[in-house]
Order: structure tokens, then C-alpha cells, then sequence
């Protein structure tokens, strides 16, 4: 029950706190398409393995600071959340990084649909607080273009859950 309400939290949750199948979704184009293709809500949807492939990425890279790739897949809508400023992105990354450390177990990964966009939901629980489970969502239009970011957690995770010990995460 608790992932269904997932989508309808990140919805209210946008803003940040102020403080051959892999290498195609690879080569996703990062910014907005010419004039001349057609919408994004035109084209077919991703699949389940490309989203999961496209999310992972997008996690990969989000984890390890490496966030230049992740702002060019953000469209304007996941971009004004952080003022259009890529400079707050990277320090709202590295502020996360500072208070929670390294993802230390990973709980669940979903792929969820709502209004035209496919969500790539990853709960886990962090190296600095393994009680609390965290979930990173990329909302990805039909080409894999991120179009609603956000970071949804701080409930306690079940002790079966929880973290024992480090385990080297993303």
C-alpha cells in the first residue's frame, strides 16, 4: 500500500528541501527534441526494461556526483525545482551526501505509470541512517528525459530492512 501512494506524494514533493537494451537507453537524448518530432506524449512509452535500465543510470551517475549527465536529461519541469540552476542541484546532491553517506541496501526498485509519465522508484536505506528508507524518483517522458524529480522518505524501514552493515551502494 505503501508504493501506491508513492506517485500521488512525489507529486506534492517536487521541490527539493533547501538544504543491444543498455546502451540505447545510453544514447537517450538529453535535451528537448527539435520542434519538428513529435511530442513526447505522441510517441509510444518506454518499456519496463528501459526504464529500469534508464533509472539505474540516472541513480548511478546521481550517486556518484557525477551530475552534469543528469541536469542535460532534466527537462525545464525537473529543473525548476532548483531555481534552473545547476549549482543548487550539485549542492542539494552534496548536502545529501554529507548528512546520509553511501545507499548502503537497496529495499525495492519499481516502475510505476501516472498522467503520460513513467516513474523509476528506488527505496533504500543509507550508511548514516539505516532505519530510514529513502526512495529516488525519476519521472521519465516516452524518451527517457527525466520530467519530475524527487527524493520521498524518512519512514522507518521494517528491521528486516533495515541496514546491518555497509555494503558498498551506488
Amino acid at each position: 500500500m505503501r508504493k501506491a501512494l508513492l506517485l500521488p506524494a512525489l507529486m506534492v514533493l517536487m521541490l527539493p528541501s533547501p538544504a543491444g537494451l543498455a546502451q540505447s537507453v545510453m544514447n537517450i537524448p538529453a535535451t528537448p527534441p527539435a520542434r519538428t518530432t513529435p511530442a513526447a506524449s505522441a510517441l509510444p512509452s518506454m518499456s519496463r526494461d528501459a526504464v529500469l535500465a534508464r533509472g539505474r543510470q540516472l541513480v548511478t551517475w546521481f550517486y556518484a556526483q557525477n551530475l552534469d549527465p543528469v541536469w542535460a536529461a532534466f527537462l525545464p519541469t525537473a529543473r525548476a525545482g532548483f531555481g534552473d540552476d545547476l549549482s543548487i542541484f550539485k549542492a542539494y546532491r552534496a548536502s545529501g551526501v554529507t548528512t546520509y553517506g553511501k545507499e548502503s541496501r537497496l529495499l525495492s526498485e519499481e516502475v510505476q505509470s501516472m498522467d503520460g509519465v513513467t516513474y523509476y522508484l528506488r527505496t533504500a536505506t543509507f550508511e548514516k541512517g539505516p532505519r530510514v528508507q529513502w526512495t529516488v524518483a525519476f519521472g521519465l517522458d516516452a524518451a527517457g528525459r527525466v520530467v519530475n524529480f524527487g527524493i520521498l522518505g524518512g519512514t522507518e524501514a521494517a528491521p528486516d530492512q533495515q541496514a546491518t552493515s555497509s555494503t558498498s551502494g551506488l
